[in-house]
C-alpha cells in the first residue's frame, strides 16, 4: 500500500508518529536510534566473576557476520570499526572457553580486515592488546598521528571536567585510571553511551550495578526493535522530539490542528527538560549540554507556542567569531550554526518585530554559515551527518529565513557585502546543487534524503532572487514528491537502510526519518508562490535582469560546449554570475580609469565562465576561488585596454620608460621592499608608469595570497613580470606591423608561429600571471605542487591551455585587431596565402592538438598528484586547479562565436 498522500491522511499520520513515540515514552526517556554492531561489540564483552553478563549481545553478532567474515555497513570506517569491535569480542570469548567455531570466524573476521586496511587510513588499537596486528599502507604515518593526537590528552581535565570524551571511553582503555571517572557517571551511564559504559564496567576495579542496570535496561528497549543489540545512545529523548517537532512545522503542520493531547505532552516533555538542565539541554538529560540541542529545543518550544529565552544558549555556546557545539570542541560544525540561526530567528525575538537582543548574535551565525560555504571547496561536509543533502536542506532553512526577515526590513544595519552578494550567493549555489542532484527518477538517493531536498527547495522557492527559477524549481518538485509517493509505504518508517547520521558509527532514526519524509510531502502538495511578486529591501541589492539572462542563455545555448546543459541550467549559471557584479565593479574601479575606451563588454560575460566552469561538471568549487579568478580575469582585460590604448597611443617612445619602470620595480620586491611607496616619477610617461604600479600592487598584494610559499610567492612575481614585458613586446611589435603597407601577413616575424604562440603570444594573453595568482591563493603556505616533476606538469598544462586562449582569442578578435594594427596569429607567414575559412580549418586543426595534449597532461598531473600527495588530497588540488582550465574553455567558446574586449574609442567612433 503506497502512503497517502492527501492532507487529511497526511494529518493522520503526523498524529500517528507523535502517538507512536509517547508510547516509547518511560521515566528515563525513549530512544528509537537502530542497533550498533560496534556498541554491541562493547556489551558482549562485560563480565563478572567469569561469566560473560550479556549473552544476547554476542549471540547478536554472530547471527550478523557476513559471508565476507566482517559485519558490514553502509561506509568502509563502519565496517572496519564493527568488525574491530566484534573481534575483540570474538577472541575474549574464545579465550574465556568459547566453543571452537568461534576460531574460524576469528580467521575470517582477520582476514576480512586485512584486505580493507589495505584501502584505509583510519586504525583501531584495541586489537593489538588482544594479540592480533595488522600491517597496511600508510599504517606508521597514522600511527605517528595518534600518537601525536594522544600526547595532547590530559587524563585530568576529564578527570575533573564532564567532557564529551565520557562519551567515548573505551577508545580511552589504557590511558585513563577508570576508577577515577565513577563520579561522571550519571543514571548508570556515561553520556548515555552502551560501548562507554560497557568499558567502564570491564576497566573499573569496583563492579557498578547501576552500569549493569542500564546496560539491561537499553538492551530491553532494544529488543523491541531488534533483540540482543544496543543503538551508539540511549536515551535520545530531547532530540528525536525536538527534531521531529521542527520538521513537522517546516513541512506546513500547525499544531493546533494535530493531537492537542500529543502536543501538549510533547511540549511538556521539553519544557522539564529545558528547566532541569538551566535553559541548555543534550540530547537528553544528564550528558552535558550541546549547542545543536539546545537550538533545536528553543525553536520547537517556538513552535509549540513557549518563549523560552535565548540568553541561556548564547551564554554557554557564544565565542568571539562563531558558536561552539559543546566544550573542549576543536572544529564549528556548520549545521551546528545554521540551528543556531534558526532558534534566534525562532525564539530570539521578544516579539514578532524586535530583534536587536539578537542581532549581533545573529550576525555572527550567518558570517560563520556565508564564510564556511564562500570558502569551503567541493560539497560541504558536517561531523554530525553523512548526506551533503542534509547540510543544503539546513542552510536554506537557516539562511533564508534570515535574508526574508532582512527583506521585510530586520537587521538593516547588516553590512551589504554580506546580505547582497555572500548570502545570495551561497543559497543560489545550493539551489543549483540540489536541482543537479536530483535523479531521473525524481529521487536524490534516498527517501529521507529526498525529502531534505524537496524542504530546502520548498524554502528556496520563497527568496525573490530566484524567481528566474521558478518553473524549474517546480517540476524538480513534483517529480521528487512524485518519487516518495510511489515507494514509501506507512508504518511509521522510510523503509531506507542507510545510516546517515553521524555517532561512533553512523545510525538511522527511524521516527525522525519519517517525520522528514511526511513533511516534504506536505509542503510540497500545493504549488510553490510565486516569489517575484515578494517586495522588500532585497530588491534594492540584488538584480537579476531576466530579459538579459535569457538573451546570455540563448547565445551561450548555441555552443558545442554546452550542448549536454538543459535550459534552466544555463539561466542558473548566468543568474548565479549577476550576483558577483557589485563586488566586480568594486574590482573593476580598483586599479584602471579606462582611458579612452568604449564600455566594458567583458563585465557581464566574465562571471558566467567561472560560474559555469564550476557547476557544469558538479566539481563545486567555493565562491572565494571562483572570485578570485573573475577579479584576475577582470583586472587582466583592463591590462590589455591600458597597453592597446594609452601605451600604444604614445608610441614606442614610452617603451623603454616602461621597462626601465618594471625593472626597479620588480628589482626592489625581489629585494624584500616594501613597493607600496614607490617613486613614479614626474616625467612623461610617470602616469602610465603609475598605472603599472598600482596593477603590480594590486597583485602581489591580493589578500588572499598572503600565505601562499616562497616558491609561489616568487613564482608569481616572475609570472607578473614576464607577463608585462610581454605586453610591452607585443606593442613595440605591434608598431612595427601597424608600419607596414598591408597587414595580411606579419613581414619579417622574431619567431615561428609555434614559437610565438608559446612565448610572447602566451604571455601576452594572462594565463600564466592568472593561475599562478590562483595557485598562490590555493597555497596552504606549503607549495601547492610540492615536487619538481608536479610543478612541471603543472606548467605544462598551463602552456597548452595559454596556447589554446591565444588561438581563440585571435579568432574572435581577427575585425579588431585589423582596425586596431595588432598583431594576430592568423597573419603569421603559416598561414600566408590562405583565405580566411581556411586559415580557420587550420587554427582548428591546431586548437584540437593542443586541447588533446592538455587533456593529457591534466590525467598525468592528476595521477602524479595522487602519488606524491594521497589520493583525496591529491584530487582536491588536481579539481581546484581543473576549475582554472575549464573556465579557461569557457572563455574560448565565446571568443569563437564573438570578441568580448573593449573597443579604442576613437575607433568605435570612426576616427
Amino acid at each position: 500500500m503506497h502512503l497517502p498522500t492527501s492532507e487529511r491522511l497526511l494529518l493522520d499520520e503526523a498524529n500517528s508518529l507523535l502517538c507512536d513515540l509517547l508510547s516509547r515514552h518511560t521515566s528515563n526517556g525513549l530512544g528509537n536510534m537502530s542497533p550498533s554492531l560496534y556498541d554491541t561489540a562493547w556489551v558482549s564483552m562485560v563480565s563478572k566473576d567469569g561469566q560473560f553478563c550479556f549473552p544476547s549481545a554476542f549471540q547478536y553478532l554472530l547471527d550478523h557476520q557476513a559471508p565476507s567474515g566482517g559485519w558490514e555497513a553502509t561506509s568502509d570506517t563502519d565496517s572496519i570499526l564493527n568488525t574491530l569491535a566484534a573481534l575483540l569480542s570474538l577472541v575474549k570469548h574464545q579465550s574465556a572457553g568459547g566453543d571452537a567455531h568461534l576460531a574460524s570466524r576469528i580467521d575470517k573476521a582477520e582476514l576480512y580486515l586485512s584486505a580493507r586496511f589495505d584501502s584505509w587510513d583510519h586504525f583501531h588499537g584495541g586489537t593489538r592488546r588482544q594479540g592480533i596486528d595488522f600491517n597496511f599502507p600508510g599504517r606508521d604515518e597514522l600511527m605517528r598521528l595518534n600518537a601525536a593526537k594522544l600526547s595532547k590528552l590530559q587524563p585530568d581535565m576529564i578527570y575533573n571536567n564532564f567532557t564529551p570524551l565520557l562519551h567515548s571511553l573505551e577508545g580511552l582503555i589504557g590511558h585513563l585510571d577508570f576508577d577515577r571517572l565513577g563520579h561522571h557517571k550519571r543514571q548508570g551511564h556515561f553520556m548515555a553511551s552502551p560501548s562507554s559504559t560497557a568499558a567502564y564496567l570491564i576497566h573499573a576495579s569496583v563492579w557498578d550495578d547501576d552500569c549493569q542496570a542500564y546496560l539491561e535496561e537499553v538492551l530491553s528497549q532494544s529488543a523491541k526493535f531488534d533483540r540482543g543489540s544496543v543503538p551508539c545512545a540511549w536515551p535520545t529523548t530531547f532530540f528525536e522530539i525536538s527534531w521531529i517537532v521542527c520538521n513537522l512545522w517546516d513541512g506546513g503542520f500547525r499544531f493546533q490542528e494535530l493531537d492537542t493531547a500529543h502536543t501538549t505532552r510533547l511540549r511538556d516533555i521539553l519544557i522539564e527538560g529545558i528547566e532541569a538542565s538551566n535553559g541548555v539541554v543534550g540530547f537528553t538529560l544528564h550528558v552535558g549540554a550541546d549547542a545543536d540541542d539546545s537550538a533545536k529545543i528553543l525553536s520547537a518550544l517556538s513552535h509549540l507556542g513557549v518563549h523560552k529565552s535565548v540568553v541561556p544558549l548564547r551564554t554557554a555556546f557564544e565565542r568571539e567569531k562563531h558558536f561552539q557545539c559543546y566544550p573542549f570542541e576543536r572544529n564549528p560544525s556548520i549545521t551546528v550554526h545554521c540551528n543556531v540561526l534558526s532558534a534566534l530567528l525562532d525564539a530570539g525575538a521578544q516579539d514578532a518585530t524586535d530583534y536587536n537582543d539578537v542581532n549581533e548574535s545573529v550576525l555572527k551565525a550567518v558570517t560563520f554559515i556565508a564564510e564556511a560555504w564562500w570558502t569551503t571547496n567541493s560539497e560541504i561536509l558536517d561531523k554530525w551527518h553523512d548526506s551533503r543533502y542534509y547540510v543544503l536542506l539546513l542552510v536554506a532553512q537557516s539562511l533564508t529565513k534570515f535574508m526574508l526577515l532582512f527583506n521585510d526590513g530586520h537587521f538593516a544595519e547588516f553590512p551589504d557585502l554580506l546580505v547582497q552578494t555572500k548570502t545570495p550567493i551561497v543559497l543560489f549555489q545550493a539551489l543549483i546543487r540540489l536541482l543537479q542532484g536530483q535523479g531521473p527518477d525524481g529521487s536524490w538517493g534516498s527517501c529521507e534524503e529526498t525529502a531534505y531536498a524537496l524542504l530546502a527547495l520548498v524554502k528556496l522557492a520563497s527568496l525573490p532572487f530566484v524567481a528566474i527559477m521558478h518553473e524549474t524549481i517546480q517540476r524538480s518538485i513534483r517529480s521528487g514528491r512524485e518519487f516518495l509517493a510511489s515507494t514509501l509505504t506507512g508504518e511509521l518508517d522510510t523503509g531506507d537502510q542507510s545510516c546517515l547520521w553521524i555517532d561512533k558509527v553512523n545510525y538511522r532514526i527511524p521516527p525522525v526519518s519519517f517525520s522528514y519524509v511526511i513533511s516534504a510531502l506536505n509542503v510540497s502538495a500545493a504549488p510553490i508562490p510565486d516569489s517575484s511578486s515578494t517586495y522588500g529591501h532585497l530588491d534594492r541589492l540584488i538584480f537579476i535582469p531576466v530579459k538579459k539572462v535569457q538573451g546570455f542563455s540563448h547565445f551561450y545555448g548555441k555552443m558545442p560546449l554546452f550542448r549536454d546543459c538543459a535550459d534552466w541550467q544555463l539561466l542558473a549559471y548566468i543568474a548565479e554570475g549577476y550576483l558577483y557584479l557589485p563586488i566586480l565593479e568594486e574590482v573593476s574601479k580598483a586599479v584602471f580609469k579606462r582611458e579612452g575606451m568604449d564600455k566594458e563588454p567583458y563585465t557581464e560575460y566574465i562571471p558566467f565562465s567561472w560560474t559555469a566552469a564550476n557547476a557544469m561538471r558538479k566539481k563545486y568549487s567555493c565562491p572565494q576561488n571562483l572570485f578570485v579568478l573573475m577579479t584576475i580575469s577582470l583586472v587582466n582585460f583592463q591590462v590589455d585596454e591600458f597597453f592597446d590604448s594609452m601605451v600604444q597611443d604614445e608610441g614606442t617612445a614610452a617603451l623603454p620608460a616602461l621597462r626601465k619602470a618594471l625593472d626597479d620595480i620588480f628589482a626592489a620586491l625581489y629585494s624584500g621592499e616594501d613597493i607600496t611607496s614607490f617613486d613614479c616619477g614626474d616625467g612623461p610617461y610617470s602616469k602610465m608608469v603609475g598605472y603599472l604600479h598600482k596593477y603590480i600592487c594590486f597583485i602581489d598584494n591580493y589578500p588572499t595570497s598572503q600565505r601562499a610559499s616562497h616558491y609561489d610567492k616568487e613564482h608569481l612575481r616572475r609570472e607578473l613580470k614576464a607577463y608585462l614585458l610581454s605586453m610591452v613586446q607585443q606593442t613595440e611589435d605591434n608598431t612595427v606591423y601597424a608600419a607596414q603597407t598591408s597587414w595580411n601577413t606579419v613581414l619579417h616575424p622574431a619567431h615561428s608561429y609555434l614559437k610565438w604562440v608559446r612565448t610572447i603570444g602566451s604571455e601576452h594573453i594572462s594565463g600564466f600571471c592568472a593561475s599562478s595568482l590562483f595557485i598562490c591563493h590555493l597555497s596552504p603556505g606549503l607549495d601547492v605542487f610540492p615536487t619538481p616533476e608536479l610543478k612541471f606538469i603543472a606548467q605544462d598544462c598551463i602552456t597548452h591551455m595559454c596556447v589554446l586562449c591565444r588561438i581563440w582569442n585571435d579568432w574572435g578578435s581577427m575585425d579588431r585587431d585589423i582596425a586596431e594594427r595588432n598583431i594576430n596569429g592568423m597573419n603569421f607567414p603559416e598561414f600566408q596565402g590562405m583565405t580566411e575559412p581556411e586559415v580557420k580549418a587550420a587554427m582548428r586543426r591546431i586548437s584540437d592538438y593542443e586541447r588533446n595534449c592538455l587533456h593529457r597532461s591534466l590525467a598525468d598531473l592528476r595521477a602524479a598528484a595522487q602519488e606524491s600527495m594521497g589520493e583525496d588530497q591529491g584530487n582536491t588540488w588536481a579539481d581546484a586547479f581543473d576549475l582554472f582550465f575549464r573556465g579557461a574553455e569557457v572563455y574560448n567558446a565565446i571568443y569563437e562565436l564573438k570578441d568580448i574586449s573593449a573597443w579604442k574609442l576613437s575607433l568605435v567612433n570612426g576616427k
